[in-house]
Parts: C-alpha cells; structure tokens; sequence
C-alpha cells in the first residue's frame, strides 16, 4: 500500500503553523520533504508523525484552531502584548530568565523557552515572538544557525534578536556569522537593557 502524502499546507495546518514555516523548517532539514515528478513539494505521514511526537503532542489531521494558520498580522489579536522567546541549553538560566521577565509589571509580556535552536524553530511558526534573546553555543543547532533561518523567512521582520554570551567580539567574530541586526551583549545577562528593548517595542508598535 503506498504512504499517504500530504501538501505542506495541509501540514502546515496539522500544526496549526503557516505554509511558510513548513518551508522554513525544510529548508533547515528539520522536516524531509519529497518532491513530485511535477516538481511539488511533499510530506510523508511517517514524517508528519515524527515531527509530531518531536513537538510532543500526537498527530491530528486538521487543525484544533485554523486560526492560527493565518497570517502574522490576524494571529496577534492582542498587540498589547510582548512575546518574548528565550532560547538557552542551560535550563536554570532559562528559568531564571522567565522569573525575571514576568516579573515585570509593564509590559505585559508572554515568555516562551526553548532549549536550541532547533527546539525554537519547532515553536517559532506558531508563537510568532517579537523578541528572541539566544546563547550562541548549543547543541543540536546552535544560535547563529537559528539566527539565520529565521531571517530568511519574511514573516519574521518584525522580530527583533538578542544574542546573549559568554564569548567575547573575536570568539563571535571567529566562530559565527552573525546579521548586522543583531544586538550583541555580553553575559552576566544584562536584564536592564533587554527590559529597554522590550519597551522601545512598544513604543514602536503602538
């Protein structure tokens, strides 16, 4: 019997995701897609399921809210709201991170974790965060690969990154390729200066 295959928009709302993120995380090879002999891109069910259990939840074969595949601008019904994903291999300091963000008054702000960069592409399509703060040095994929998938997808203009590390400038300089767009600031982690980001966000978008 020959296996299903989906489209990547079908996929793409199995997770609740745009079309462009299942691109994205294609082109990262965090997804195999085939291709047809016409030349359109495919997705198996075995790796539709894969990806399911990766993300932690079981496959489904439409959406619970197709809401949540429109488009970035209709996603965010509350744009009052900063979402903030922080990206870091070191659990505590990820908790330390999210205590120290909720715990401010203003803004009113959303925390997501992820524990590599290839964890964070996995949420990003969904959570659609305004700001990003990421080590560099991780398993799996490191920051500045994440970094540079991200900003290959135009849905993902709005979003400004943080990179924050331990190295120092010629480390980065030696290691990574970074876009110049990147903020760059040196641990211990400066949580006065994100919180002005933060801020300079909302004042921006509102």
């Amino acid at each position: 019997m020959e296996e299903q295959l989906y489209t990547t928009t079908k996929v793409a709302r199995i997770f609740g995701v745009t079309p462009r993120t299942i691109q994205m995380w294609a082109d990262s090879g965090m997804i195999k897609v085939t291709k047809t002999l016409g030349g359109h891109r495919r997705i198996t069910a075995q790796e539709v399921d894969r990806l399911a259990r990766e993300l932690g939840k079981g496959r489904r074969d439409e959406p619970a809210n197709v809401a949540n595949d429109a488009s970035p601008t209709s996603a965010r019904a509350d744009d009052d709201l900063v979402r903030v994903m922080i990206v870091d291999d070191d659990k505590d300091l990820l908790k330390l991170y999210q205590m120290q963000i909720e715990s401010w008054q203003t803004p009113k702000t959303e925390v997501f974790l992820a524990h590599d960069g290839y964890d964070a592409l996995l949420q990003i399509g969904s959570k659609k965060p305004d700001i990003i703060i990421t080590d560099l040095r991780m398993p799996r994929m490191d920051g500045a690969h994440m970094i540079n998938v991200i900003q290959q997808n135009p849905d993902m203009d709005h979003c400004q990154i943080v990179v924050v590390t331990g190295l120092n400038k010629d480390e980065i300089h030696q290691d990574y390729d970074l876009p110049e767009n990147v903020i760059v600031e040196e641990k211990p982690i400066p949580f006065a200066r994100i919180q002005r980001l933060v801020n300079e966000h909302v004042s921006t978008h509102t």
